[in-house]
């Protein structure tokens, strides 16, 4: 059974994303350069809405958004994923790996991708065991483009057998 829905983002949805991330448990994690200047995140998330290969959700849990999730192309076979809870009331309670992994189950079974990767902070112990419960396995760390310590997860189509 479906927890969430994951509804593709509108304009209309710009300011309530924006207001999540002027929120002290979101920036922790979540850097956003325009987070003061509501016009240029709407300028930056419009594009993301047009642009092929991103694909931005609002995470709706009994019709109420609670939060963010985002997936790219990478190559023909591997997606990336970015995501948040919004909500603060909804933070700890094992929300985000439910949603992280029907939206990734969703994604693996549409065949378009047999690989999904993401990678959040090495000191975001929240989002890695979310991930964890999601299905995504630990790959190595690194430094993203930012140069922040990331630890590289991944998730994949399982084989048959």
């Amino acid at each position: 059974m479906k927890n969430f829905t994951f509804k593709k983002i509108s304009s209309d949805d710009i300011p309530l994303i924006h207001s999540w991330l002027t929120k002290p448990h979101v920036q922790e994690f979540w850097s956003e350069n325009t987070v003061n200047d509501l016009e240029a995140f709407r300028k930056k998330m419009e594009g993301k809405i047009k642009e092929k290969g991103v694909n931005p959700f609002l995470v709706v849990l009994q019709g109420k958004p609670i939060g963010y999730i985002q997936s790219y192309s990478i190559d023909s076979k591997t997606a990336g994923i970015d995501q948040f809870i919004g909500v603060e009331e909804f933070v700890n309670k094992g929300l985000g790996s439910m949603f992280v992994k029907e939206f990734t189950d969703d994604l693996l079974k549409s065949k378009k991708f047999t690989r999904i990767v993401t990678d959040p902070s090495v000191s975001n112990f929240r989002a890695v065991k979310a991930l964890e419960k999601a299905g995504f396995k630990r790959l190595s760390a690194s430094k993203n483009f930012e140069n922040d310590e990331v630890v590289l997860m991944e998730k994949k189509t399982k084989k048959a057998s």
